[in-house]
């Protein structure tokens, strides 16, 4: 089958429990969210610290799974370094045990594939199993030799030519460069940033609220995926919805 045009809502850092303006990060999810069919997209990828720690109450991941299952589109979760996949992982959780269909998580510490044929998409990601310099998010991606778009999620640092420091999860130029996907879809950094690398398309969507919270405002990046020009981004800004 070959590729279709679609279109994905890419977004990060979600920090949902955290201490700081908890409220409002809940209603900028679920603005997310609501997103996804309003511009519609055909999945939501959310890369990473979509929880803030490991201590969030149940009911917070009630309501998280509760937002996934309002939507039919698949949503596609790669966890970070704040909501780490390890044997104490807060996906682990009873009430994940009752998580929607359209709910897919990325576990597989050496990387793997989650496959949407009627999309012709191919997801691909690294689990976090520890946050340190050796992880390597990018490292053992391929393309899986069909003729889907390959998405590919990364939670980490990229390393620009001047950074003088080793970061954990690094992620260099070149490795951007000669990845073999068709976007790679970045989290960790609250600001939206593209890291583009020769003709890989990267870019890191930013949390919803910014770098600088905003009570009025969330920010998501809008990709689409065109078999004729390529791979096409922009940040979209919508106003917050309250819960």
């Amino acid at each position: 089958m070959a590729k279709k045009n679609i279109k994905l809502v890419h977004t990060s850092d979600t920090h949902l429990g955290g201490d700081w303006h908890s409220q409002l990060s809940r209603d900028a999810f679920k603005t997310i969210v609501q997103s996804v069919s309003q511009v519609e997209a055909d999945a939501l990828l959310i890369v990473g610290d979509v929880f803030d720690h490991a201590r969030i109450e149940d009911e917070l991941l009630k309501f998280f799974l509760g937002q996934i299952a309002s939507i039919n589109q698949p949503v596609v979760i790669l966890p970070g370094n704040h909501d780490i996949y390890d044997s104490n992982s807060l996906y682990l959780r009873t009430p994940f045990l009752k998580a929607p269909p359209n709910f897919n998580i990325l576990k597989a510490f050496d990387g793997e594939v989650i496959s949407f044929p009627d999309l012709c998409l191919d997801i691909w990601g690294r689990a976090m199993l520890v946050h340190t310099p050796e992880f390597k998010p990018l490292e053992g991606m391929r393309h899986s030799g069909n003729d889907h778009w390959l998405i590919a999620l990364a939670h980490g640092h990229f390393h620009f030519d001047d950074d003088k420091d080793i970061r954990s999860a690094p992620i260099y130029p070149h490795e951007v460069e000669h990845a073999v996907c068709d976007y790679l879809a970045l989290g960790h950094w609250d600001r939206h940033v593209d890291v583009s690398q020769g003709d890989v398309r990267a870019v890191y969507s930013g949390a919803p609220l910014g770098a600088v919270q905003t009570n009025d405002t969330v920010a998501f990046t809008l990709v689409e995926l065109d078999p004729f020009n390529g791979v096409l981004t922009q940040q979209v800004t919508t106003p917050i919805l309250s819960e």
